[in-house]
């Protein structure tokens, strides 16, 4: 129950004390708040910089492990595969030198064929140029694609040379056209006569024998290419004596296989094992900013804590103590003062005159 109050003056220094100190309490507790929150910053930022610190040095631990044995890695199957490149080189060798020996009698009897067209020829006194597949397949075409060679021959002269040649004439006209192509038919016709009156119609029976030498190497180069082919599709290697190739490709895979696993046990022992340590060093030169930091986030919650409290306390003081009678508006030092002053210079008997003065004197000055 409110008491009626005897002395005016110390009633309200009172409640200005009170006022005063709660706005120094939050004052002080707005800086401890900024201060537990910078503090709390600088805590996050350490335990950040730290973690980096681990996880940059680790890392880079780890490369420069790895980094060593990728070297020797990479030696090793840089000479297994020049072994390979050996035993590959050995091996065609090898292969080259079975072909030429399976093949050596066609290739005798090809020579010595070509020897025997050539006599032909020197005795007979027929030109070199008979000799060639293109003399063979326009005056003596007996295959398949000799008559399709001579179609194509035909479009080739008789079309496709004339229609260049006319678009090549400055103006050309279509009435140039037919003697285009009536001179190209003179030329090249009357040049294949010439070369047939020339050649076949003389040495006739010379020639055909010649084509049947012709086609006896074209039997015998489809028999070698065959046996090629046979020869080099047989996957055995037994045959060639690459042993001794297979010996050191084998050392070497052993060699890089162990190279592998001793990475791989490097790298286990650094995960497993010195991971931890270095970061159990790291953490432990951190510690003790990290234990200083704590402890005086601690210290400022604890402060801020007991001013919370006192502030608190004040407020709940003041509102049953001077609220009751000054109401909430007046709870400022400046009104109090205004209050206090009419009491003291006798111009009102009591607080609730005094407030009814002020309040009339400010709707005056309005």
């Amino acid at each position: 129950m409110a008491e009626p109050i005897l002395d005016y003056e110390a009633f309200f220094e009172g409640a200005k004390s009170a006022l005063l100190e709660v706005d120094t309490l939050s004052t002080e507790e707005k800086r401890l708040t900024l201060e537990g929150e910078r503090i709390s910053k600088a805590i996050e930022a350490e335990k950040k910089n730290t973690n980096d610190r681990i996880a940059e040095t680790t890392s880079k631990r780890l490369k420069e492990i790895t980094s060593t044995y990728d070297k020797e890695i990479k030696k090793a199957e840089e000479f297994q595969k020049s072994l390979e490149a050996k035993r590959e080189k050995a091996k065609n060798q090898k292969i080259n030198e079975r072909i030429a020996d399976e093949t050596k009698d066609l290739h005798e009897h090809i020579d010595a064929t070509k020897t025997e067209i050539k006599n032909e020829l020197k005795k007979s006194g027929i030109p070199g140029f008979c000799d060639s597949k293109m003399y063979y397949t326009f005056y003596f075409p007996h295959k398949f694609f000799d008559f399709v060679k001579i179609v194509l021959a035909v479009v080739a002269v008789f079309l496709a040379i004339p229609m260049l040649i006319y678009k090549l004439i400055p103006d050309h006209k279509p009435i140039y056209l037919p003697f285009i192509c009536f001179a190209i038919v003179l030329l090249m016709g009357g040049l294949y006569i010439m070369i047939g009156n020339f050649t076949k119609a003389k040495h006739r029976d010379t020639l055909l024998k010649i084509r049947a030498l012709r086609d006896v190497i074209d039997n015998d180069v489809k028999r070698i290419k065959l046996i090629t082919r046979d020869i080099n599709n047989d996957s055995a290697d037994e045959k060639y004596d690459l042993s001794s190739f297979d010996s050191e490709i084998e050392d070497a895979k052993a060699k890089l296989q162990a190279i592998n696993e001793k990475r791989a046990a490097a790298v286990s022992e650094f995960e497993n094992s010195t991971k931890k340590i270095i970061t159990d060093e790291i953490m432990a030169n951190s510690k003790e900013k990290l234990d200083s930091l704590n402890n005086e986030l601690e210290m400022t919650k604890q402060s801020l804590g007991s001013i919370e409290s006192r502030r608190s306390e004040i407020n709940l003081a003041i509102s049953d103590k001077y609220e009751s009678y000054l109401g909430r508006d007046f709870l400022q030092a400046e009104k109090i003062e205004a209050l206090q002053k009419l009491i003291s210079d006798k111009e009102a008997a009591n607080i609730s005159d005094a407030i009814d003065l002020y309040q009339k004197r400010q709707m005056d000055k309005k």
